[in-house]
C-alpha cells in the first residue's frame, strides 16, 4: 500500500463504493483514500474526528481499522444511517462541528475531513460569503483538541463547473492555515474515470499541524 509519507502524490482508482444510501451519495471521498490517511497519520486505538461527517466514509473506516472515531454531521438522514453502522465507543452526533464544545470527547490524534464545498459564486451559495471565515474559525475550534504531534488532513478539490473556476485548494490552505501550520500537500489523482471532485480529476490532501 502507497505511504502518505513517501511522496507529495498519489495515484488510487477513486471509485466510490455503492452504498445502500436512499438519497444523493456522490459526494463522499473513497475508503481507500481514508485507508491511506489512517495508516499515514494513527495507530490503532487512536482517536479520529471527522467534523464533517456526511455518509461517514472516514468514520466506518476508521472503525474497520480499529480506530476510535466521532464525527459531526447535521444532516438526519445521513446521521442515522452512519450511527446504523458503529459501535461504542464510536458515534456520530447529528449537530454541526459549531457544537464541538458541548461535548465531552477525548483529544484527536486525526482529524480528517473534506469540508462541504462553496460554489464558484459564493453570493449564490447556500452556506453564504462567510464561507472562508467560518472554516478559519471551525478549525481554530478545533485545534484545542487535538493531541500532542497529532494532524488534520483536510482533502479538498478545485472546482470547475459551467459557472466557472474556483481554486478551491489554494483558497482552503490559505484559510486554514492562518489558524493551523500547514506541513505538507499531497495531491491525489484519480486513475478512473471517476473525478476527484466537481469537474476535476485530481485533490489535495492539505496536512497540518495543531
Amino acid at each position: 500500500m502507497t505511504n502518505l509519507l513517501d511522496s507529495d502524490w498519489i495515484a488510487i482508482d477513486g471509485t466510490l463504493d455503492a452504498i445502500d444510501f436512499s438519497g444523493f451519495a456522490d459526494d463522499r471521498s473513497p475508503a481507500e483514500l481514508a485507508r491511506l490517511v489512517l495508516n499515514a497519520y494513527s495507530r490503532p486505538g487512536d482517536w479520529m474526528l471527522d467534523p464533517f461527517a456526511g455518509l461517514g466514509t472516514g468514520l466506518i473506516t476508521a472503525q474497520a481499522m480499529g480506530r476510535h472515531c466521532v464525527g459531526f454531521e447535521p444532516n438526519t438522514a445521513r446521521a442515522d444511517w452512519v450511527r446504523e453502522r458503529l459501535w461504542p465507543p464510536n458515534r456520530i452526533i447529528q449537530a454541526p462541528i459549531q457544537e464541538l464544545e458541548a461535548h465531552e470527547l477525548s483529544r484527536f490524534a486525526l482529524v480528517y475531513t473534506s469540508p462541504p464545498y462553496p460554489t464558484v459564486n459564493l453570493d449564490d451559495d447556500p452556506w453564504g460569503p462567510s464561507y472562508f471565515a467560518d472554516m478559519k474559525a471551525i478549525f481554530a475550534s478545533i485545534a484545542p483538541h487535538v493531541a500532542p504531534g497529532g494532524r488534520l488532513v483536510v482533502e479538498v478539490s478545485n472546482i470547475l463547473t459551467e459557472d466557472g473556476f474556483r481554486p478551491l485548494v489554494g483558497q482552503m490552505a490559505e484559510a486554514i492555515g492562518a489558524v493551523l501550520r500547514l506541513e505538507r500537500e499531497v495531491v491525489r489523482i484519480n486513475t478512473s474515470g471517476w473525478p476527484a471532485g466537481p469537474g476535476v480529476q485530481h485533490s489535495s490532501l492539505l496536512i497540518f499541524g495543531a
